[in-house]
């Protein structure tokens, strides 16, 4: 259509979210116009953030009622490194991070050389050649079956080829209100010219867990606004009569854990950092030597009882982390809880680690998310076991009947969650 074919044109739709997409001279119909005929519609929803837990620390009535209707899994296991841009591609690729090329959200590929870093305005997150395997998206795309992302991380690139039907370019400034309002806009299209597959993102609970941590009542009050969103998006799903007719999945990319500037690891006690370039600071960290490699992970290997390092290749194979070239040659993870920074940067502003963060190993309970389902392909009221995101390809294709391409998941491990009839 008309703002899928390149970058320029993407920005101009996220700057038409208040007025509608460039095709809003569509009238206003009922969505019942067409019959109903939403059978093999997916909403993927993501709260970036969303520890597992979260739900029962607070006053959740909508979330409650969703789940109710619907299933619901004891969290959801990211892959490793727990951190949002690798994640949210695993959720959509079926691929662990080492196979979809985005291993962590700052990255340097020798072979480009050339880093890539998330946040608004990011060029590299445009650019296709970062992206080695198909979303789905992608996949429904190039089946016939429209897709229309409301943000969800590098949806707004042109990967295999092909981008989303109608898409929005990433801008923080769009409230969550007017990202809900599109969803419901792109449902009014008529039926030749609507989606299959739609997403929709809010950072919210991310943005907190990091300043707050995990615990406190600022968490707490957001987790509620988010609840409020989604009672929201479901009055306006049963005033069009469709929210019994599409299979919305919620689900996030990762937990949190709580962090304190007492639990500190600092590289500047061990190495001489002039030695090195840290391409990805956090709980898993990314770390380039500038002189013999051996040297530098001999003074790191036992230097902190509480520091995991590992040369690349050498990693735990359950990580799935050992066969890309963004992959840097020392792998530093923290414990659960700690942080690893410089002494500069700690001084600096000693209080950005008191809060919470993720990266950590996925097996850490407070790195798991959450998913909830709800539609006809979902049994009702059933909770399950957790399980890993890896799968979420697998099944979100089975309910859009399109045929997946080459992944890391399989449908057997969410197939629990699904209705008889499935």
């Amino acid at each position: 259509m008309f703002f899928n074919k390149n970058y320029l044109i993407g920005h101009l739709i996220y700057m038409s979210v208040f007025l509608g997409p460039l095709s809003c001279s569509k009238p206003v119909r009922s969505l019942n116009d067409d019959g109903n005929k939403f059978e093999n519609t997916v909403l993927l929803i993501s709260f970036d953030g969303f520890k597992w837990d979260y739900i029962d620390k607070t006053e959740t009535p909508n979330f409650d009622e969703f789940i109710s209707e619907g299933v619901k899994a004891q969290g959801l296991i990211p892959p490793f490194p727990s951190k949002t841009f690798p994640s949210h591609i695993t959720l959509v690729t079926g691929r662990h991070p080492s196979k979809h090329g985005i291993v962590s959200n700052r990255m340097f590929d020798s072979f480009f050389n050339e880093y890539y870093y998330i946040g608004q305005n990011s060029k590299p997150v445009l650019n296709s050649k970062w992206y080695e395997a198909e979303p789905i998206w992608v996949t429904a795309e190039k089946q016939g079956k429209k897709s229309m992302t409301m943000f969800w991380p590098a949806s707004e690139a042109e990967i295999m080829g092909t981008r989303p039907t109608e898409y929005f370019v990433y801008d923080e400034s769009i409230s969550n209100i007017s990202r809900i309002n599109q969803i419901i806009k792109w449902l009014d299209y008529p039926v030749d010219e609507r989606g299959k597959f739609f997403s929709l993102y809010f950072s919210d609970l991310d943005t907190q867990g990091h300043r707050f941590g995990p615990i406190p009542i600022e968490v707490q009050r957001t987790t509620e606004n988010m609840d409020d969103l989604i009672g929201q998006l479901v009055r306006s799903l049963k005033e069009k009569n469709i929210y019994d007719s599409i299979n919305i999945i919620i689900t996030t990319d990762h937990g949190m854990a709580s962090t304190s500037q007492d639990s500190m690891i600092f590289l500047d006690d061990y190495i001489d950092l002039n030695n090195i370039e840290v391409v990805d600071w956090g709980p898993a960290c990314a770390i380039l030597p500038k002189v013999n490699v051996d040297s530098i992970f001999s003074k790191l290997a036992d230097a902190h009882p509480m520091l995991d390092v590992y040369k690349k290749g050498e990693l735990p194979d359950e990580l799935h982390y050992n066969d890309h070239n963004r992959i840097q040659p020392i792998i530093a993870i923290a414990k659960e809880h700690w942080s690893i920074s410089s002494r500069t940067s700690f001084e600096n502003n000693p209080e950005r680690f008191n809060g919470g963060n993720h990266g950590y190993y996925s097996t850490y309970e407070s790195m798991r998310g959450i998913f909830f389902a709800r539609g006809p392909a979902f049994k009702k009221g059933f909770k399950g076991a957790g399980f890993s995101s890896i799968h979420l390809y697998e099944l979100m294709c089975h309910l859009l009947k399109i045929v997946p391409a080459d992944n890391d998941g399989n449908l057997d491990s969410t197939k629990i969650y699904l209705s008889q009839k499935q």
